[in-house]
């Protein structure tokens, strides 16, 4: 089954921003203090890893390119991939951030920005998409995006 060029589009902008966003949530768990906080990051790089993996799935399964199989290799191996390139410009901006953060509130108010930006993403995306299998990959994203939102706004509003 072929994939229009918009689909394949956005699939592209998922895997990035899924890459970038692991990369930053890596990176952010290193210089925190906080272990409750930390945690809380890994699980979302975690889950960010995943949503990566899913996006990769679908991608190779109908355009069957290699051109994501070396970061797919490198995301089924623990600990941090270089794969700085990749970083998109918002966590750029965010990574030079985080190293001069004090404030668990400073933490949790770059990941709502981050997580509201792939709820927005994904649910243009799924808006867009004309095939089914592409819209219900990107509406599970969406829910699982959500999830990530509501649980910033918790534990901002906890402070």
């Amino acid at each position: 089954m072929q994939f229009n060029e918009e689909a394949l589009k956005f699939l592209n902008l998922g895997i990035s921003a899924e890459i970038s966003a692991y990369v930053f949530y890596k990176h952010a768990a290193a210089v925190l203090q906080d272990k409750a906080l930390k945690e809380t990051i890994l699980k979302i790089a975690g889950d960010e890893k995943e949503h990566f993996l899913s996006l990769e799935d679908v991608y190779d399964r109908n355009v069957r390119s290699e051109m994501w199989a070396p970061y797919k290799d490198i995301l089924n191996k623990p600990g941090l991939p270089d794969i700085d390139e990749l970083i998109q410009d918002t966590h750029k901006e965010l990574l030079a951030k985080i190293r001069k953060i004090a404030t668990k509130r400073d933490v949790l108010e770059m990941g709502l920005s981050l997580e509201k930006e792939a709820f927005e993403l994904y649910s243009n995306a799924s808006a867009k998409a004309s095939h089914p299998e592409v819209r219900k990959v990107f509406d599970f994203l969406v829910g699982f995006e959500r999830s990530h939102v509501e649980l910033f706004e918790m534990e901002l509003a906890a402070l």
